[in-house]
C-alpha cells in the first residue's frame, strides 16, 4: 500500500480481532464502536477519535447502526518512534480541530478526489496526533531541528551532565537524540518532498544537511527508499 485509503465504513456487531501491518485513524460519524488493545479500552462515538499503530492487536464490534470514517496509513508515512510512543494505540477528544479535519476528509473522499490530497492532509494533522506536552529539551528540537543541536546545549536545559542526559534521552525517547532528530528531519522531508518542485539539495539544506549525500544516506537508513524513490511513489 503506497497511499491512505480513507473511506467510510460500517462495522458489524459480531467480535472480531486482529492486526494489520499499516496504521489506522477512526473517526466517528454515528453510532459506537467498542475497542480493546493491550492497553486501552474505550467506547468510540461521537465524542473521541482513535489511532491504531501498524501491528497493534485489537478487538472490536459495533451497535447495530454506526458509521465511521476510515483511514488505513502506511507505515512508510509514519514515524516508528512516533508509534512506539503510541503503542496501544492512543484516543483524543473530537473537538472543533478534529471536526474541521473530519470536513476536509470527507469533502476529499465522496468527491473521490486522487490519494495525494488525503496524504497532504494526513501531513498536515499529523503533528496533532504525536504532539504531547514534552520536556523542555525535546521542545527545544522540536523547533530547532533543521540547526546544529549541541548536545551540551540539552543537557544544560535539563540541568544534566551530557552522560546523563543521553541515557535519560534513550530512556524516554526509544532512541538518541541523533537518531531523534534525524527522524525529525526525514519527517520534514517527507512533507517537502510531496508538497513541493524543490530539488533534493534544496530540501535536504532545508531540513538540516548542507550535502544531498548526507541527506540521502539518513532517508535510505529510515525509510529504505532514497528521497527521489520516495517522491516518484506518492507524489501522484
Amino acid at each position: 500500500m503506497n497511499n491512505i485509503k480513507c473511506e467510510r465504513r460500517i462495522y458489524n456487531f459480531k467480535i472480531s480481532t486482529h492486526a494489520h501491518e499499516y496504521g489506522q485513524l477512526i473517526l466517528p460519524l454515528h453510532g459506537t464502536l467498542s475497542i480493546e488493545t493491550d492497553y486501552k479500552k474505550l467506547k468510540l462515538k461521537d465524542d473521541s477519535l482513535f489511532f491504531l499503530p501498524p501491528d497493534c492487536k485489537h478487538t472490536f464490534n459495533a451497535d447495530n447502526n454506526n458509521e465511521f470514517l476510515v483511514l488505513d496509513i502506511p507505515d512508510k508515512m509514519l514515524n516508528k518512534y512516533d508509534m512506539q510512543k503510541m503503542c496501544g494505540g492512543r484516543d483524543f477528544l473530537f473537538d472543533e480541530k478534529w471536526k474541521a479535519i473530519r470536513y476536509l476528509l470527507l469533502n476529499e473522499t465522496d468527491v473521490k478526489r486522487n490519494s495525494n490530497s488525503i496524504n497532504n492532509l494526513f501531513l498536515y494533522f499529523y503533528d496533532f496526533m504525536t504532539t504531547d506536552n514534552s520536556p523542555n529539551s525535546i521542545q527545544y528540537i522540536n523547533e530547532n531541528f533543521t540547526e546544529n543541536i549541541d548536545l551540551k546545549k540539552l543537557a544544560d536545559i535539563e540541568h544534566y551532565n551530557v552522560s546523563y542526559y543521553s541515557e535519560w534521552f534513550k530512556h524516554n525517547m526509544n532512541a538518541s537524540p541523533i537518531e531523534y532528530i534525524q527522524n525529525l528531519r526525514v519527517k520534514r522531508s517527507k512533507e517537502l518532498l510531496l508538497n513541493t518542485d524543490l530539488t533534493i539539495l534544496q530540501i535536504s539544506q532545508m531540513v538540516g544537511y548542507e550535502h544531498n549525500s548526507s541527506f540521502t544516506k539518513v532517508f535510505k537508513q529510515l525509510e529504505k527508499i532514497s528521497p527521489a524513490e520516495f517522491r516518484r511513489n506518492f507524489k501522484k
